[in-house]
Order: C-alpha cells, then structure tokens, then sequence
C-alpha cells in the first residue's frame, strides 16, 4: 500500500496548512564582510556599530560568521559577548555559551540570565540552578527577568525543596510583589505538584492576570483536580479577566479528566461566541476532546471547518481514526499530510507503527521505518518503541533486537516495549529473561512492565518470581494499578494459589473487567462452584456487563 499519494494537492489543502519555516529576513546582508575589515583596520572602531553587526547576524542564525565578526573586532564590549553567547544558546550548543561565558572578564546580571535561560530551554533545570548558586557567590544580584528565567525550568517534583529556597530569596530581594515572578513561581510550583503552595501563593497575590489564572487552572488539570479548575475558570470570569487560547486548552483538558461530553460541548460552543474557535491552538485541544471521547465524527467535521492546520492537527485527527478502528481513513489523511509544508520529524510515525502492529501488516511498517529514518524521526524514544513493537508483533523478533539493542535502556519504556511483544506473541521464557536483564541494569518497571511480566510468569506458572514481583510493586506503589492488580491475581490463580488470589482481588481499590474474569475463572478452576456463582452475581451487581468468558466460567461449575 503506497503511503503517497500521486495525485496533485490541492491549493485549497495548501492554504489551510500552516508554513513550517518562515523567512526571517528579506535582503541578504551583504556588506558585513566589508565592515569587519573597516573594524580589523581600525578604521572604524566604533563598537556600537560592530554591536549591531553582530546582532543582525545572531538574529538570522549566522552565528559563525558572527564570531568571526566577533574575534576581528579591536573593540569589545560585554555587550558584544553577551550577544555571541545568546547566539550559541539559540543553536543549542551550551557548552560553546559556557566556555564564552566562562571567559568574561566582567559578567553582568544579563550574562548570567542568557546562559541560564539557554540550560532552562534545553531542557537542562540541574545546570539552571547550579548557575544560579554560583551567581549569588558571585555576589551578582538577581532581576527579576532571571529569576522569571530561571523558574521556567521548575518541572520536576525532585525541586521541590530548591524551589522554595528561590522563593524565599525573592521575598528578601522584594521581588514577591513583581506580578511577572510572582506568575513565574505559581507555575512552578504547580509543575512540581505542590498545588497547595501555588494556591496560597495565588490567593496571597495582590494583582492577578490571564497568566495567573492560566497556571493555577493548568496546574489542577494536570493534577486531576478538574472540579477546581473549573471552578477557579468560573472565577476568572466574575473578576473580568479575559481568557486566552491557554486558558481554553486547560478547561478543556479539565473536561477531558471529567469525561462530560455535554460540558465540552458547551465550552465549545463559548469558545465560538468568543471568537477563539479560529485560534489553531484551541481548535487542536477540541480535536483531542472529540478524538478521546468516541466523538471521531464530531472531530472530523471540526478539522474540515478549521481555517489553519499544522502538524498537531493531523497527528491528533489520524490518531484519533486509529483508536476509532477507521483505518483506512487514518491512512488517508497520512499520505495527505506528506503534500504539506510541515516538519517531517513531527509526522506521526508512532502512531501509524502501532496502525502496522494492530493490523500486523509488515509491508506498511516498513514503509513507515523507512520515512522515519529518512527524517532522523527513528531516534526519537517513542517512535523507536513502536518500531520494536511492530516488528516484533509481525514475528521479526530479529530486526526487534536490533531496533532494541540501537535504543537508550536508561528508562522502562524500551524494556517494557521488548517484553510486552514477547509476551503477546506467547515467547515467555525470553521475555522473562530480559526483565532479569532490565533488572541486573538497575532499571525499575513500571506498571506496563509489571503487568507484562506477571503475565509471562502466570502463563509459565513461575511462582517465586510473581511473588518477587509482587514485592516491587508494592515497594514502588504500583499496588493500585488496576491493570497491575489483574496480572497479579491471575498470576496466583494460575499458580493454583486461590486464597493469595481472593486477598488481591478484595484489596484492589478498583476493578474491571478483566479482574473479575479472572476471579470467576479461579473459582470454576478449584471447582468452587458456589464461589463462583457469587462471584459471577456480584459482578452484574457492579454494572458491568458480563461476556462470553465469564458465562462460560460458570457453566462450567452447573
């Protein structure tokens, strides 16, 4: 099946995709080359004018030139090096900045706030803060841009503790009243999980704006406290204050944690009389909505009335296709995709993996791999699992092992992407094997892997190492996992450990389906045909609906 379609895009498809680059300057710079050898010669020595040549050059991503430039000038200032460093900063090479940085000989504190601001976009928060302590040994005193800077890289519950050091400095500096740091330090603490100092930061705050709502009601949305965050929306509304595309994302990613189409559907309709349905931010969190909550037409129509796309469009569209089972029009829309102007590395190849997987149609996984790697989008973790996967589920556990083997096994998600593949396609001894491996490298599973792997021990009736699996994850709280809970109980069913089974069952906080099919079925195995009638009426007492499985367990007891 050919992904690309032959046939010619159409203008209109081109007009409603937004460009993926843009042209940032519109006539070369030209006479740089002829001013740096004015500058050389000393025959003009103003720095300022250098300044700006440098500048220019930094602006549009010439950053080598601009340190030729740099090292030709005879007059410098720390101007000149605080430019040459943001440039570095804006390519991402740190450590190039830092040597920079390293060499001044007078810092200010715009020197330390550029290169802080290059570890935070990088996603770097342990060398933020390491700058920022040996800036305050510096004796350098903290703006307020640098302390906005450095709370933007504040996402990790692990800061907790340094982030309230920061705090405490800024209330000595008299920064707590600054509405930009104050802004800054409730999204912090709302990414690092610590809703009740960001909500006593909020209501201490004098002045509010969209941005502080924004982050309180983003911050409770990403903590499932969805209520709350409908609620404070409501009060950002009786205080006047208009809400922006953001805001409308995190109330809908509140309507998505309340699973309420209705109330979605109302927000919709809002969003509409307050013109922001154009915005192609919003529209994107309404295509998600619609996409999780099997409103897949609802989605589609949105889609067709959007006036701009961009990349995140399709991929939210096509994955939504995917989970709705339309395949075919999944497909479709991805060839229509590859006619657009957008960053190939964003294509949703993770998804159309797992499309391949599903459907065990090795011919389009390929076809797939081979775009990937074209576009370098095969390094990136996500789309290297679903490669491991789709191979493996198509029974090419060769080419699986050696995707695994290229993969960084830092984390659980390779591991667990290996060993889920081996345990679907019935290989259980080898997916035991690699969780011993995953183990010896000191990486700990997570729920995934223990449901994978509990799954391959029942199967093989290991009961020394379900027991030993059992222990982790109670150690690490996976315990109220549902998915977790049903390994485990049908691990100690098959192993014919009835009553561990029942202690599982009765401790789990919640139960589907699966739980309770592996319940019914232990009993009707021990030949407890009293317990499993019970059993089999307490779960049509529960509101789920009983399948084949289950009626078959019972039958097998009359």
């Amino acid at each position: 099946m050919k992904l690309v379609n032959s046939s010619r895009t159409t203008t209109y498809m081109k007009s409603r995709c937004l460009p993926f680059s843009y042209t940032t300057c519109t006539k070369t710079f030209v006479t740089h080359s002829v001013d740096a050898t004015l500058v050389k010669t000393g025959f003009n020595p103003d720095t300022s004018h250098s300044n700006f040549q440098l500048n220019h050059l930094v602006a549009n991503g010439q950053v080598a030139q601009a340190h030729l430039l740099f090292d030709q000038m005879p007059h410098r200032n720390t101007y000149s090096l605080n430019t040459l460093i943001s440039g570095y900063v804006k390519l991402g090479n740190l450590d190039r900045a830092r040597d920079l940085f390293d060499g001044m000989s007078v810092r200010t504190v715009v020197s330390w706030t550029i290169l802080m601001g290059g570890y935070s976009k990088h996603n770097q928060p342990v060398g933020a803060f390491k700058l920022y302590a040996e800036m305050c040994r510096w004796g350098t005193v903290p703006d307020y841009v640098t302390f906005a800077t450095l709370l933007s890289c504040c996402d990790e519950t692990l800061m907790t503790k340094t982030l309230t050091q920061v705090h405490s400095h800024i209330v000595k500096l008299g920064f707590n009243w600054t509405l930009m740091v104050c802004n800054s330090l409730v999204d912090a603490y709302c990414k690092t999980g610590t809703l009740d100092l960001a909500n006593r930061l909020f209501v201490e705050m004098v002045t509010r704006d969209s941005v502080t709502f924004n982050a309180m009601i983003t911050g409770y949305s990403n903590n499932g406290l969805y209520s709350h965050a409908m609620g404070l929306f409501i009060e950002m509304q009786n205080w006047g204050i208009k809400p922006s595309e953001f805001t409308f994302a995190a109330v809908i990613c509140a309507c998505m944690g309340l699973n309420d189409v209705p109330l979605g559907q109302q927000f919709h309709a809002l969003v509409i009389k307050s013109n922001f349905v154009w915005n192609v931010f919003v529209s994107n969190a309404f295509l998600d909505f619609y996409s999780k909550h099997d409103s897949i037409d609802d989605a589609k129509r949105l889609f067709d009335e959007m006036l701009l796309l961009d990349c995140v469009s399709y991929n939210v569209i096509i994955t939504g296709f995917v989970w709705a089972g339309q395949l075919k029009k999944s497909l479709n829309l991805f060839r229509e995709l590859q006619w657009t102007n957008f960053n190939r590395k964003q294509f949703p190849f993770a998804t159309m993996l797992s499309l391949a997987a599903t459907e065990v149609n090795l011919k389009l996984g390929k076809q797939i791999h081979a775009q990937a790697l074209v576009t370098e989008a095969n390094l990136d973790i996500q789309v290297g699992n679903a490669l491991v996967d789709m191979y493996a589920k198509c029974d090419r556990f060769e080419e699986a092992n050696l995707i695994f083997a290229t993969l960084p096994h830092g984390s659980a998600v390779p591991w667990t992407a290996i060993i889920s593949a081996y345990v679907q396609k019935g290989v259980y001894d080898e997916a035991l094997q690699l969780f011993k491996q995953m183990r010896k490298a000191y990486v700990y599973g997570d729920q995934a892997t223990f449901a994978s792997t509990l799954r391959a021990a029942a199967n093989l009736t290991s009961l020394s190492l379900g027991k030993q699996l059992h222990s982790v994850m109670i150690t690490l709280g996976c315990m109220s996992n549902v998915f977790c809970g049903s390994s485990l109980l049908d691990m100690y069913a098959k192993c014919g450990y009835i009553k561990e089974a029942i202690q599982v069952f009765e401790e789990m906080p919640s139960r589907n389906i699966v739980c309770w099919n592996a319940m019914i079925s232990a009993y009707a195995q021990e030949g407890d045909g009293e317990a499993t009638l019970r059993t089999f009426d307490e779960l049509i007492e529960s509101g789920l609906k009983a399948r084949f499985c289950e009626l078959f367990g019972c039958s097998n007891c009359l």
